[in-house]
C-alpha cells in the first residue's frame, strides 16, 4: 500500500498521462506535452517525498541531483538512476519549456519523451510500492 502522500501523486500522475495521451489523439501536442510534463513532475514529487522527505531540492542542489538522489536511494544503481534524471530534466526543459512555453514541437523530438513519461511513471510506482513493503 502506498502512503497517502504519495498515492494522491501518483493518482495525479495517471491522470495527466491520460490527458496528454487524449490530446495527441485530438491532435494538441503542445497541450499534449505539458500534460505529460505534469505526470513527470506528480511521479517526481511522489519518489523525492518519500525517499528524500522533499518536495523540491534543498537551495544549492541542482534537480538533476536531487532527482538522481532520490531514485538511487529508492534502489536503482548510478547509471540507471543518472538515465531517468537525464530524463526528467529533458521533459522539464524540452516538453514543459520547448515545446508547451515556446510553442516548438517536432514529433521526432517531441513525442518519444511524452510517450515514455509512461515508463517513467510506472517505474516510480513499483518503487514506491517496494519501499512500502519494506
Amino acid at each position: 500500500m502506498i502512503s497517502v502522500g504519495y498515492g494522491e501523486h501518483l493518482k495525479s500522475a495517471r491522470y495527466y498521462l491520460e490527458e496528454a495521451r487524449k490530446l495527441l489523439e485530438r491532435g494538441d501536442p503542445y497541450d499534449a506535452a505539458e500534460e505529460a510534463w505534469a505526470a513527470v513532475k506528480h511521479a517526481t514529487i511522489a519518489l523525492t517525498m518519500a525517499f528524500l522527505s522533499e518536495a523540491t531540492p534543498p537551495k544549492g542542489v541542482s534537480w538533476r541531483v536531487f532527482v538522481k538522489e532520490a531514485l538511487v536511494k529508492a534502489g536503482l544503481n548510478e547509471d540507471e538512476a543518472s538515465r531517468w534524471a537525464s530524463y526528467y530534466i529533458d521533459v522539464r526543459d524540452r516538453l514543459h519549456g520547448g515545446c508547451f512555453h515556446g510553442l516548438t514541437y517536432e514529433e521526432v523530438e517531441h513525442r518519444p519523451l511524452m510517450d515514455r513519461a509512461r515508463e517513467y511513471v510506472d517505474l516510480i510506482e513499483k518503487l514506491l510500492k517496494q519501499h512500502q513493503g519494506e
